[in-house]
């Protein structure tokens, strides 16, 4: 997937993350059977109970989502053929980067993804709306992560 595939879904998700400020929004690019892409927003329970043992991080500067959410959305991509492509979260203030801690829970402590073949996308959010996206996909070769550009429509 590239960031051109992304296009159709970028407005929806800039909607998100625009709704969810200052807090972190996430979410998934889930794929069909056929590869049609979409996405299905995550509440982001990052600070509360449902939370706790996972991240000491708050919904401003974090994310968890929520696990019956999640867990229910890949199972119903992959009941109907379909699979998980990307996994989705904004930085609000702070622009669209790939953090460490991005990259670490990426790779779930190991050297290479906890998923593989899944890709992350990170959407900058500012108060005045959202003004970047940028999709990491894991590049075997260099054994990191690649960045690239993606056109924001808001």
């Amino acid at each position: 997937m590239t960031g051109q595939d992304l296009r159709p879904l970028m407005a929806e998700m800039a909607a998100y993350a625009r709704s969810t400020y200052p807090a972190e929004c996430c979410g998934l690019v889930l794929a069909s059977r056929e590869g049609a892409l979409r996405f299905v927003p995550i509440a982001n329970v990052a600070g509360s109970r449902a939370a706790e043992g996972t991240s000491r991080r708050s919904r401003r500067d974090g994310y968890v989502m929520d696990p019956k959410a999640l867990l229910a959305a890949l199972a119903e991509a992959e009941q109907g053929g379909g699979r998980l492509e990307a996994i989705v979260h904004s930085h609000p203030d702070v622009g669209a980067y790939f953090s460490r801690e991005d990259r670490d829970m990426a790779l779930g402590g190991g050297a290479e993804p906890l998923w593989p073949g899944v890709q992350y996308l990170v959407i900058s959010c500012k108060q005045t709306g959202v003004d970047a996206a940028r999709l990491y996909t894991w590049d075997q070769a260099r054994a990191d992560f690649a960045e690239e550009q993606v056109p924001v429509l808001t």
